[in-house]
């Protein structure tokens, strides 16, 4: 399945260049969090946003298991690397995380 493909649409963000990740991932607080290349790329790296815990490796999930966690309900944030997109799932107010982009 792909992600464009769900129910659920995403709120979806373009952010800048020297956007900080890490303040945005505290105060938005994504049950799940992911890195992936393009909208095309099949293998999604989970971002650590519980503790700061350095993981030795990475987990990578595939379309599919992060399309089950969207479709639980669990709100997903997605960042694609070459485009600089934001892909937010789940999440309750637009503006309010549209605030958060901007903040940080």
């Amino acid at each position: 399945m792909k992600l464009s493909e769900l129910p659920n649409k995403p709120y979806t963000f373009t952010v800048k260049y020297d956007f900080n990740m890490t303040g945005f991932l505290l105060k938005a607080k994504p049950d799940e969090a992911f890195k992936t290349k393009t909208d095309l790329s099949t293998k999604f790296i989970r971002t650590n946003t519980s503790s700061n815990v350095k993981l030795k490796d990475n987990i990578v999930l595939s379309v599919d298991d992060v399309a089950k966690l969207i479709e639980a309900g669990r709100k997903v944030l997605i960042y694609y690397d070459t485009t600089n997109k934001l892909d937010a799932y789940n999440y309750p107010d637009e503006f309010e995380l549209l605030n958060m982009v901007v903040k940080y």
